[in-house]
């Protein structure tokens, strides 16, 4: 068993108090009758279990694995990090029998890789003397390899190589926000003249960034092609550094690739769709189990059985059998709502991805879905994905389409906002509008509500007259054109036919 807050067990430490308290009551109980007495240390007892399933439940227990539903998809971003170095330039890359400069085998790695993960977003990243953030996170797998493609690395500046700078430059590309799994795919010789890679390692490993490294090159090396035009010049043999690749990669807990292998692009590829959780429908991974639900469970039964014990009954017979039913009732009751307070707790935390599994499981029971259909609303609209939070907003909607109109008005009025507050922000102003004036009909008394709906029926006027004005312009320019037209066509025709009795040139 594994424990995510382990310092929760220093909570047992108040049964030693308790302990004394009880061994000093227990002489003042003498009076009391046996039966009395009896119930009295067994109230005791069991409130005493309902501290400690509580502390175990604060700790967070895990222990075996199970199969959890791909329901959500993390997916992948993806930054290619290019050391443009010269040493890059030197050809002693091998990619089957042809030897090829390092950076154009790097780049056809970066290139085939990029075209075989799909799904997943891409980035680039350069390096020499300093890293820039060549291109941002997008969907468009070749944005990132045209730009790489293009690069002319005989007008960059910089000379030396500054490994710790570019892996800074491409770990600044991912957004906190992102759940989805983050991948710097480090590309170069290794070999680093200035900066501290150790510092942008330890700086990854906290924002749970993952460095797959590349190494291309030759463990012999070859001289560094010298410039004609810089007589200080001298010769310098370059090499691989694949112990620094090596170590990179291990170290964030990725993985080293060999760039000389000639299944170098489907061995990464193969890597990163086995970390991606883009599985078909219907498809699973296993994880360790939270059995913190299981620990709140029984510290409520605890705690219940506590309070049931120690009451007088006219027929004692019935008292456990009255017990069993009402707990049962409980638990029945409860569990979907115990999983969904799980989930707010990791919502609020900034723990999205615990929280979209959480949400899901209170799904799964009829009176917590709604609000755990609009929990996952809420986390998918941070994780900027609007349109599968829309989705998540209706399946709430629709959930409560079963109970009264006067009950849960406050979630049917937050599902109805937050929706227009999507739609307002997509420029759909009239879906906005409408989603605002169903969130009035939940609760008239929102003056938010109200305010958002007065400026979506503003701005759908204000696009209205600027179509208008676009159009009467238009019509306007086409006008002035077809005058301008004729005053052309009139000059010319003036000059064309003068009169031949006016003309007084040569005659031939």
């Amino acid at each position: 068993m594994t424990l995510d807050y382990p310092f929760f067990l220093v909570c047992f430490l108040i049964f030693i108090p308790l302990f004394f308290m009880d061994f000093f009551r227990g002489r003042k109980r003498a009076k009391l009758t046996d039966e009395l007495e009896k119930k009295l240390l067994i109230s005791i007892i069991l409130f005493r279990l309902f501290l400690a399933f509580s502390i175990i439940a604060l700790s967070g227990p895990r222990w075996g694995t199970g199969y959890i539903p791909d329901e959500y998809k993390r997916g992948l971003d993806i930054v290619f990090a290019i050391d443009i170095s010269r040493s890059m330039d030197i050809e002693d890359a091998q990619a089957g029998r042809i030897f090829q400069s390092r950076l154009d085998r790097g780049l056809s790695i970066a290139r085939e890789t990029a075209a075989s993960v799909s799904g997943a977003r891409f980035a680039a990243a350069i390096g020499r003397g300093r890293g820039y953030l060549a291109v941002p996170l997008t969907y468009d797998n070749e944005a990132a390899i045209v730009f790489l493609e293009s690069l002319d690395i005989s007008s960059m500046t910089g000379r030396s190589t500054n490994l710790e700078s570019l892996v800074e430059a491409a770990a600044g590309a991912f957004q906190n926000t992102s759940a989805a799994s983050k991948i710097i795919i480090l590309i170069s010789d290794g070999e680093s003249h200035s900066g501290i890679l150790r510092n942008a390692l330890n700086q990854c490993i906290r924002d749970g960034i993952t460095i797959n490294a590349i190494a291309v090159g030759s463990d012999e090396g070859r001289e560094i092609p010298v410039q004609a035009d810089d007589p200080n010049s001298i010769t310098v043999i370059s090499r691989r550094d694949a112990s620094a690749m090596r170590g990179a990669a291990e170290r964030t807990g990725g993985v080293y690739i060999d760039g000389d292998r000639e299944d170098a692009s489907s061995a990464l590829s193969s890597h990163l769709l086995s970390v991606s959780q883009e599985m078909s429908p219907g498809g699973s991974r296993v994880e360790s189990k939270q059995r913190r639900t299981i620990f709140i469970i029984l510290a409520l039964i605890a705690f219940v059985a506590s309070k049931f014990i120690t009451r007088q009954y006219k027929k004692p017979q019935f008292t456990l059998a009255s017990i069993v039913m009402s707990l049962i009732i409980f638990t029945s009751c409860t569990e979907g709502r115990l999983t969904l307070l799980e989930a707010n707790y990791l919502h609020s935390q900034g723990r999205y991805d615990e929280a979209l599994l959480s949400y899901l499981k209170a799904a799964e029971h009829e009176d917590a879905s709604p609000y755990a259909e609009y929990g996952l609303g809420l986390v998918f609209y941070l994780m900027d994905q609007s349109e599968v939070a829309l989705k998540r907003y209706a399946d709430s909607q629709g959930f409560l389409e079963n109970y009264p109109e006067n009950e849960h008005r406050e979630l049917r009025y937050r599902n109805h906002y937050n929706s227009g507050i999507i739609f307002f922000e997509k420029e759909d102003y009239l879906s906005a509008a409408q989603a605002f004036k169903e969130a009035l009909k939940a609760a008239p008394d929102k003056i938010e509500a109200k305010r958002n709906l007065e400026l979506s029926l503003m701005s759908i006027s204000m696009r209205q007259v600027e179509q208008n004005t676009t159009e009467s312009r238009q019509q306007q320019k086409e006008i002035l054109f077809d005058y301008l037209r004729e005053e052309e066509q009139q000059h010319w025709k003036s000059r064309e036919w003068d009169p031949e009795e006016h003309y007084t040139g040569a005659d031939y």
